[in-house]
């Protein structure tokens, strides 16, 4: 309208200067007021566009500005026209070259100059190439954010987009914090990684199921099997049990157990299982550790082995095999306390093999000492389910201890003794008897009493030593019953 406006006065004011003086003065007049009318529109309209320019201008900065991340604006000449507080922030150094419009080139060299780009340092102008290379190319191509590391160990991602104009928008974002925990990340991984593959506990990784995921090279070496072979299988290919049934992976957390596995070529293991649960919101995965305790086993069951022997041999006679005097006074103890208790019989027999001084002077020492393991195996036979109760107590002597065993039974054991020995027709061509062995015996049998215990079952052995001496001073080669003996 204000175009058309114009036309009209202009068109008038033509056609009064066209008639002349002579003309008529009101048209003059009116095309000067109608023209002056349209120069005074024009201002109000220029002003208004004014206006309405500095106000786009400001809302524009005004929004850089309340961005979170820095914002660059370049024209078509590639000259910074628009920046935010966030990229001083960044650059605090570039600050001057910012406010000055320095062209994009200009302000790279200006930061590299000052140190501002570590990648850089003693490679300034391939680096700056190759920058300003990328950035020309993404004209074209728009490619991934760059990602800087800055000054301070301070990382920004830049993002940039070339406009219609020709000119570049870019945003560059402060993503120290996201590096920074990725480099912790891929720390803590690598350090994790390496204990996997070097420690000597195997590890398994399995699924919900039970099912192997992973596993490290001590576990591969543990089990015999390759990592191909396991993976996918079951848990009870190694342990030989269904996981579901006896044990569940979920009980095992934060605990561990015992358990026997073989390896692939059958050998037996101990091993040790300790299970930890790796729970996030995208993944569920159990991690199994395992320890290796096949070689302590072994040396703990050869350990109870040796212990074993050494208990048997500190009761044990080292010549005939049977109890010796230690252990045959523990079970005397032991035997008595429990006849109190229960009021059963316990007898006790003393043996002792005639003149057998007399064959070890005729025969020696090292046919006495064969002797003296015939007579005891012969003793331990006849003494039937008490066979572990013959003991040597001294010289060539020997007792019974009998539990649960009256005189009349213990008199039918004495007996069996002296047959067994005659039928073994031991020769002994020193003896004034025969020429055959020959043992005397003295038996003696009671319930025991609820007294002082150590000097009743000593009179238990006593009464069987006068029984005993009773049957040698009688011509030996014979039994005396207790009883008898008084």
């Amino acid at each position: 309208m204000l175009g058309l406006a114009a036309a009209v006065a202009m068109a008038l004011l033509g056609v009064s200067l066209w008639l002349g003086p002579g003309a008529e003065p009101a048209l003059a007049t009116v095309a000067l007021a109608l023209a002056g009318l349209v120069l005074a529109l024009g201002g109000v309209a220029l002003r208004r566009a004014w206006l309405e320019t500095a106000n786009a201008k400001r809302t524009l900065e005004e929004a850089i500005e309340a961005l979170p991340a820095s914002v660059e604006i370049f024209d078509e000449n590639d000259r910074l026209v628009a920046f935010n507080r966030h990229l001083v922030e960044i650059y605090p150094h570039m600050e001057a070259e910012f406010k000055r419009g320095a062209r994009f080139e200009d302000l790279v060299r200006r930061s590299i100059a000052l140190g501002g780009v570590p990648a850089a340092k003693g490679c300034e102008e391939a680096w700056l190439a190759q920058r300003l290379a990328a950035r020309t190319n993404a004209r074209l191509n728009p490619t991934e954010p760059l990602l800087q590391n800055l000054h301070e160990d301070r990382w920004v991602r830049v993002h940039e987009r070339h406009t219609r104009a020709g000119g570049v928008i870019g945003v560059r974002l402060d993503v120290s914090d996201l590096v920074h925990e990725q480099q912790r990340l891929a720390a803590s991984k690598a350090h994790l990684q390496a204990f996997v593959l070097t420690t000597p506990n195997g590890v398994l990784t399995l699924d919900t199921e039970g099912h192997v995921l992973a596993l490290n090279p001590a576990a591969e070496a543990l089990f015999g099997f390759e990592a191909n072979e396991l993976k996918g299988s079951h848990i009870d290919l190694l342990f030989g049990i269904w996981m579901g049934a006896r044990l569940s992976l979920e009980s095992l957390v934060g605990g561990s157990q015992e358990l026997t596995a073989r390896h692939r070529d059958g050998q037996e293991l101990t091993l040790l299982l300790s299970v930890a649960e790796v729970k996030t919101a995208t993944t569920h995965r159990f991690v199994c550790i395992i320890t290796d305790l096949s070689e302590r086993k072994r040396q703990e069951v050869a350990l109870q082995e040796a212990n074993a022997r050494l208990a048997k041999q500190s009761v044990t006679d080292g010549l005939t095999g049977v109890g010796n005097r230690r252990y045959f006074d523990q079970l005397l103890q032991q035997e008595w306390q429990r006849s109190a208790r229960h009021g059963h019989s316990l007898a006790c027999i003393m043996v002792d093999i005639d003149h057998f001084k007399l064959y070890n002077d005729r025969y020696g020492h090292v046919a006495g000492d064969d002797c003296l393991i015939r007579v005891a195996e012969l003793l331990r036979a006849c003494a039937g389910r008490g066979g572990e109760a013959v003991c040597r107590y001294g010289g060539e002597e020997f007792v019974l201890l009998l539990a649960d065993c009256d005189l009349a039974g213990a008199l039918v054991v004495a007996q069996r003794c002296l047959d067994s020995i005659r039928l073994a027709a031991i020769e002994h061509e020193a003896s004034p008897l025969r020429r055959r062995l020959s043992l005397s015996l003295g038996v003696a049998a009671c319930v025991a009493s609820v007294g002082d215990a150590q000097c009743a079952a000593v009179s238990l052995v006593e009464r069987a030593d006068a029984a005993l001496y009773a049957a040698k001073q009688s011509g030996r080669a014979r039994l005396v019953c207790s009883e008898h003996a008084a």
